[in-house]
């Protein structure tokens, strides 16, 4: 059995179980949109009435509960990128890791295979789960929006926003493999990947609330799938191109530093 294959089996049922709770957490709350927050409702004036410091953070000074794609934007697609974010570097910072704490990495490099195509095919893992994840979390989404057929629903900004979002998940992903590159213990790395996203998170609401910190807007990946910013703004093409040398930073820093790792057995 391949490694790739070996390692999308082990990690099915955890894949499996964020999926479904994200799923179906993401449809239920699309289906309060017209009781709770529909045009009529009385919620909107009630988020009116928030400090300006709380609808800034919220993306509630840009963004109207009483559309379905303000609803979304606030109220769903934040659960949707925080705990994405958590599952993708939670799984990618685990793959490397979990073979020097479980003892099995010496068994894995004594194989016919080169520790680049150890690297390649964890990466093959992460990113096959991450874009299942991603795509079956916004289609799911997405029917359950049009299930109640909203006249307001802006179809590209809501794809766009998927687009960015899975961007993303994978630019943590990757992080937190390359993170995992200097831990050899799944609970370091575990805890390392989930201060990761809580941290970036932290920094989003600080860019959002202070103008003297708006460049952390540029470290941050939250802030470049802000919902409040794709959906007024649309994609800002400087958000995907640091995205892109990121991404492609992390991948190569990896490869060449594991390569040359001393391998905990």
């Amino acid at each position: 059995m391949n490694i790739l294959r070996h390692d999308l089996i082990r990690n099915r049922r955890a894949f499996l179980i964020w999926t479904i709770s994200l799923t179906v957490l993401s449809v239920w709350l699309v289906s309060m949109y017209s009781s709770v927050a529909g045009p009529g409702m009385e919620i909107q004036k009630y988020a009116e009435q928030f400090p300006e410091s709380f609808k800034k953070a919220f993306g509630l000074d840009r963004l109207s509960l009483d559309n379905v794609m303000g609803y979304f934007g606030t109220e769903v697609h934040f659960m949707i990128i925080l705990f994405g974010s958590i599952f993708a570097v939670l799984l990618s910072s685990s793959l490397l890791s979990r073979e020097e704490n479980e003892k099995t990495v010496e068994f894995l490099l004594a194989r016919p295979v080169t520790r680049q195509h150890v690297v390649t095919a964890k990466i093959g893992v992460y990113v096959a789960y991450v874009l299942l994840f991603s795509a079956i979390v916004w289609c799911a989404s997405y029917f359950a929006i049009t299930a109640l057929k909203p006249a307001d629903l802006d179809k590209p900004g809501f794809w766009k926003l998927a687009i960015m979002t899975t961007l993303v998940l994978l630019t943590f992903a990757n992080l937190g493999f390359l993170a995992s590159v200097f831990i050899s213990r799944s609970r370091t790395a575990l805890s390392a990947g989930l201060g990761l996203v809580l941290g970036m998170y932290a920094l989003q609401i600080i860019s959002d609330l202070n103008e003297k910190f708006s460049f952390l807007r540029y470290v941050t990946p939250m802030k470049w799938a802000s919902a409040a910013d794709v959906l007024t703004a649309g994609i800002d093409g400087a958000y995907v191109g640091i995205m892109l040398v990121l991404n492609a930073v992390a991948l190569v820093a990896t490869y060449a530093l594991y390569a040359r790792k001393d391998i905990l057995v």
